[in-house]
């Protein structure tokens, strides 16, 4: 059994640099393979184009139609000696071109206690994740009130394509791939909704993210993509290549660049979009919770500080934990959000 636990403060960075150390020695994150293997026939210099082009306008490359269909969608419940829960699938309304990629998978854990509407949490996680027992137990103070509906990111989990880690396809030696996966996510997210209402009768009334899905939320919101519903940053990272070239997760990424051929000043050129405290001063009009480390070494700061400024969230939540280790302290979040919600009417 997993527990809520404390940590010193000066403990959240070996935290993290012990998670580098794993990353490292299991493969997830480094790019050992042929770093051009992701880049297509004009190679950097393709990619470096093509990041500019989307770049100049990010949030119209982003925007999704108001409504957008589930494709083949099915349904199938599952019940295991841990927990219960119905997975989704359909296809991709953006596809990629890989097949594992473009069947999108979510799970619905259901609420404790049934509730008589059909409201619903929508949860997107982190970046590098296969696991969904780790996220399985986060959420689970949230279904004591609501049920939640965790979508896989592109590249994650089932959709993973052989021979990759979980989330290769996005972050990798081309920048102009995870442009591209911000695009299928928020697509993926509005048909998500569709399939949820056709599917199994729900509705989202929050949408929340952890790290790079809380980048992908706040970011698809600001395209309008997720209009109206309340938003739930947790330990948001805001800044690509400062997270990259400043964090503690980013040296196998640093690493197939180099190799590629991609300095820091280029690869500051080709991502200067991505860059969040950009586009959040749109979402200066919509409730928004916002919790975030003050010890986060993977999006080191002030680059938290510097979103939560350009933010002006409805209200902001500094615990006291590293990136990684928000995660133990699920109660408190959880806390955190369904105070939020209910004090939004959403109870």
């Amino acid at each position: 059994m997993i527990r809520t636990v404390s940590l010193k403060p000066k403990a959240y960075h070996l935290f993290e640099n012990t998670l580098r150390i794993k990353n490292r020695i299991v493969g997830v994150g480094w790019h050992r393979k042929d770093p051009f293997r992701h880049f297509g026939p004009g190679g950097v210099d393709e990619a470096e184009r093509l990041c500019l082009e989307t770049g100049r306008d990010l949030l119209g490359y982003l925007s999704v139609p108001a409504d957008v269909p589930a494709e083949r969608l099915t349904v199938t419940r599952r019940r295991s000696a841990a927990a219960r829960h119905a997975v989704l699938a359909f296809g991709s309304p953006a596809p990629s071109g890989f097949p594992e990629n473009d069947r999108v998978v979510a799970r619905l854990f259901p609420a404790r206690r049934p509730r008589k509407d059909a409201a619903a949490i929508v949860f997107h996680h982190a970046l590098f994740q296969k696991s969904w027992a780790l996220w399985r137990w986060f959420l689970t103070p949230l279904t004591d009130r609501f049920p939640v509906v965790m979508m896989a990111a592109p590249y994650h989990f089932e959709r993973t394509p052989a021979g990759q880690f979980a989330g290769e396809g996005s972050v990798n030696p081309n920048p102009f791939r995870l442009y591209q996966s911000f695009r299928q996510w928020a697509w993926d997210q509005k048909a998500l909704a569709t399939a949820m209402r056709e599917g199994v009768g729900l509705t989202p009334v929050a949408v929340m993210g952890f790290s790079l899905g809380a980048f992908q939320t706040l970011l698809t919101a600001a395209a309008g993509g997720i209009p109206e519903l309340p938003l739930v940053s947790v330990a948001s990272t805001s800044r690509y290549a400062h997270g990259l070239y400043e964090g503690v997760l980013g040296a196998g990424t640093v690493d197939g660049l180099t190799r590629a051929g991609i300095d820091r000043a280029r690869l500051e050129r080709m991502v200067e979009a991505i860059q969040l405290e950009r586009y959040v001063p749109r979402l200066a009009d919509r409730q928004v919770l916002f919790i975030a480390g003050r010890h986060d070494f993977v999006d080191p700061p002030p680059s938290g500080e510097r979103l939560e400024a350009a933010l002006r969230p409805t209200r902001s939540v500094w615990l006291d934990v590293g990136h990684a280790t928000t995660v133990l302290e699920r109660d408190r979040v959880a806390r955190e959000v369904l105070g939020f919600l209910e004090s939004l009417g959403l109870s």
